[in-house]
């Protein structure tokens, strides 16, 4: 009996005290902590010229983007177009569908959603968007 109890205590004892040790000798490791994104991609719609943030489950969110950049090529010379919104400026897609004979290759970039809490988050650019200038009506001469 004695010698049980002597095990016991001894055993407890070890359990103790090498979890003491443990502690010590340890390393204090950090944990990092990343926020989640919601939002994962942008669309571009061609019928309305809007630009549509999509999140992680698909599900579409027209009013979260706050601004984004078109950039394009003409002439070997590039511009660019700060935009604020979700909504081409009329101006530009009076330029982009009437004034242009050729279609244009566009790109939008810095894209910036913002959620529901004032969350700001950056998309990935959103490249080789093609805009085709309006159809005009051809007369047939015979």
């Amino acid at each position: 009996m004695k010698k049980t109890l002597l095990n016991g205590l001894f055993f407890s004892f070890f359990l103790t005290s090498y979890s003491a040790f443990c502690q010590e000798k340890g390393e204090v490791h950090k944990i990092k902590i990343e926020k989640e994104k919601l939002f994962v991609k942008a669309a571009f719609d061609d019928t309305e010229f809007k630009v549509i943030a999509f999140d992680k489950y698909g599900n579409p969110h027209e009013n979260a983007i706050k601004s984004f950049t078109i950039f394009y090529k003409e002439n070997n010379t590039a511009y660019q177009a700060p935009v604020e919104g979700n909504t081409f400026p009329k101006k530009t897609i009076d330029f982009l569908t009437k004034k242009k004979k050729l279609a244009t290759k566009i790109c939008l970039t810095n894209l910036k959603v913002q959620d529901k809490d004032g969350h700001e988050e950056d998309l990935p650019d959103l490249c080789d968007i093609v805009i085709f200038p309006d159809c005009k009506k051809v007369n047939k001469t015979k």
